[in-house]
């Protein structure tokens, strides 16, 4: 107790107190130097950023894709929708459609896995699964591109 009221008294402790208060102050002012200037560099991304971005937009002009979309779109919508009742009156007509049938390929390939190929004759019009997810497709990749576009468009 003694030599802590000797360092009191001949300032040494007060010296110390000053050194670390000093110390705080001058690490929080680099500190907050640090985040300013962190702060401005992403500002300056940020406007760069968009600045890009308005250049894209106004480089890539909305017709030139929705008029490829819009031949995709109606050419699936031709063939998933029209073409079904043109060949509802040709029901004469020979469609070939191959099957391919998977079996084996058990214990990670140990038992190798078999296809069998065939290819099956109908009479009429096939719509297979392959052409309505193909719809299902081009409709959303249609809508989302015009959504997507309109939202940037909007967020400027």
């Amino acid at each position: 107790m003694e030599s802590v009221k000797d360092l009191w008294e001949s300032g040494a402790l007060g010296g110390l107190a000053t050194m670390v208060v000093t110390l705080l102050g001058q690490m929080s002012a680099l500190n907050a130097q640090k985040f300013s200037a962190t702060l401005e560099t992403l500002q300056k991304q940020q406007s760069a950023d968009s600045a890009a971005h308005d250049a894209a937009m106004a480089r890539t002009k909305d017709e030139d894709g929705a008029k490829i979309r819009r031949v995709m779109y109606f050419s699936a919508f031709f063939v998933l929708a029209i073409c079904p009742f043109i060949f509802a009156f040709f029901q004469n007509i020979p469609v070939a459609v191959e099957t391919i049938e998977q079996s084996g390929g058990w214990l990670w390939g140990i038992i190798p896995e078999k296809e069998s190929f065939s290819v099956a004759y109908i009479d009429g019009f096939y719509l297979a699964d392959v052409w309505k997810e193909l719809m299902a497709n081009l409709i959303s990749a249609y809508i989302g591109a015009g959504l997507t576009r309109r939202a940037f468009k909007l967020g400027k």
